[in-house]
């Protein structure tokens, strides 16, 4: 639904100085309301787009306005390192699934963050520049036929490199480190059932009433988009949808 905003010229004090040289109409479009996301990339030079490469996923969270997007590297490119790539994935992954028992390779293949046994791949994660209702303040603009077309945008989201791979080896680190804990550690069962619980309750009552409890974002799971070129036929076809 376009919905026309009429103008009216009013003949003002400033002469002849700024003279009103045309008149367009402007029209307020709402057919993608709530679905356009424009995305900056602002540690990235301006004459290296992200227009040729390789995205291999990308996904939503709406309710929250983040985005993700995984975008494949060039591991024969000659500035990538595969030193450095293969022990980025053996840190975060572990041995690769041909070097496990075939009991739990499956299982391990579909958690392997990297598809191969190099740093395959980078994640780019969104922060959001218009947060409250600084989103009302935008519109994209097209500007056809001497008529403009203002579209109204969900959010400005700003992609940086995202670096959960640092957090997955940590843990990683850490459950290795509690699990050859727990099997050097002799102890009464019973009596340590008995403390840890009242250690427990403790803990949950005085985390329940701190006052600084960290806010977290609305759980939500994520929705799986499907990246389309700018020249893609389906790209062309919602271009058309601002009008």
């Amino acid at each position: 639904m376009d919905i026309k905003v009429k103008t009216e010229v009013f003949d003002d004090d400033f002469g002849d100085d700024d003279p009103v040289v045309g008149e367009i109409d402007v029209f307020l479009s709402k057919q993608l309301e709530n679905k356009i996301y424009v995305l900056q990339y602002p540690i990235r030079p301006q004459n290296r787009t992200y227009d040729d490469s390789n995205f291999l996923s990308a996904k939503i969270k709406p309710k929250v306005n983040k985005v993700e997007l995984d975008i494949g590297l060039d591991t024969y490119n000659d500035n990538y390192s595969k030193a450095k790539g293969e022990q980025y994935a053996l840190n975060v992954d572990g041995k690769q699934p041909n070097q496990i028992k075939s009991a739990s390779r499956s299982k391990q293949e579909g958690e392997r963050y990297y598809k191969s046994s190099l740093m395959d791949k980078q994640v780019l994660t969104s922060t959001n520049a218009t947060l409250g209702q600084m989103n009302r303040l935008y519109h994209l603009g097209v500007l056809k036929d001497n008529a403009l077309h203002l579209n109204p945008i969900q959010a400005i989201l700003q992609m940086k490199p995202s670096f959960d791979y640092f957090d997955l080896v940590e843990k990683k680190a850490k459950d290795s480190k509690d699990s050859k804990d727990a099997n050097e550690s002799e102890v009464d069962l019973e009596d340590e059932f008995e403390n840890e619980l009242e250690k427990a309750e403790l803990v949950t009552m005085k985390y329940s009433s701190h006052p600084n409890k960290p806010v977290t974002e609305p759980e939500q799971n994520w929705i799986n988009l499907e990246y389309c070129d700018q020249n893609n036929s389906e790209s062309n076809q919602l271009k058309k949808n601002v009008l």
